[in-house]
C-alpha cells in the first residue's frame, strides 16, 4: 500500500482534472493555488549569456514549454501556505545575516580558549545563532504539506503528459477514479 501510494503517476496533459477536495486533508475547497511546471528541453540552454542570444527570445522560448495546473485546496493549505520565492529569498537573506554572528562567535569562542577567559557566553551565542539560522532555512526552503502531498515532476508536450505522485492515499484513489481513461501508474524502482 505504501509503495502504491508513492508511485508516480502519468496522466495526459489535455485530460488531467483535479478532484474537489483538498489533496492535504480532503476537506472542502475554498482556494485554487495555480502551479506551473516548465517542459525540460534538450536544446534550451541553461545559460544564454554567453552566446549573445536575444534574452526576450530566450524566455519566450520557455514560456512555450510551461503549463499551469489549478489544483483546488482548502484555506489552510492553500496559496497562503505554498512556499514563494519571497520565502526562498527570506531564508537567503536570513543565513547570510546570521552566517556573521556565528562567525563572530566561533572567533570569540577561539578567543576565550586561547586567552583562558570563559567561553559559555559565546557558545550560548553560537547555538541560538545556529537556531535562528535553521528556523529561516526551515521556513524558506521545506516544502510545505500541499507541496509533499502533490508533486509534479515533468511535463512533456510532445506525449502529452504529465509525471506526479500523490502521498495521500485517499486523494490518489480519487484522483484516479476521476483521471481513469487518462492515467497510467509508473512503478519506480527506488521507493
Amino acid at each position: 500500500m505504501v509503495e502504491e501510494a508513492n508511485s508516480k503517476i502519468e496522466v495526459k496533459l489535455s485530460k488531467i482534472q483535479f478532484p474537489e477536495v483538498c489533496p492535504v486533508c480532503l476537506e472542502e475547497p475554498e482556494d485554487l493555488v495555480f502551479v506551473t511546471i516548465v517542459e525540460k528541453t534538450g536544446d534550451m540552454a541553461s545559460s544564454s549569456w554567453m552566446k549573445q542570444e536575444d534574452k526576450v527570445g530566450v524566455a519566450l522560448e520557455a514560456a512555450k514549454g510551461s503549463t499551469t495546473f489549478a489544483v483546488p485546496t482548502c484555506m489552510l493549505h492553500g496559496s497562503k501556505s505554498v512556499r514563494t520565492l519571497r520565502t526562498k529569498i527570506i531564508a537567503a537573506v536570513g543565513f547570510f545575516v546570521m552566517y556573521y554572528p556565528i562567525l563572530f562567535f566561533l572567533l570569540d569562542i577561539n578567543s576565550a580558549m586561547a586567552n583562558s577567559r570563559p567561553f559559555i557566553r559565546p557558545l550560548l551565542g553560537v547555538v541560538a545563532s545556529i537556531i535562528i539560522l535553521l528556523v529561516f532555512l526551515v521556513y524558506g526552503l521545506f516544502p510545505r504539506a500541499l507541496e509533499r502531498a502533490l508533486r509534479f515532476h515533468d511535463v512533456n508536450r510532445a506525449r502529452n503528459s504529465v509525471l506526479l505522485t500523490i502521498s495521500n492515499p485517499e486523494y490518489r484513489s480519487l484522483f484516479l477514479d476521476l483521471n481513469e481513461m487518462a492515467v497510467a501508474p509508473i512503478h519506480d524502482e527506488n521507493t
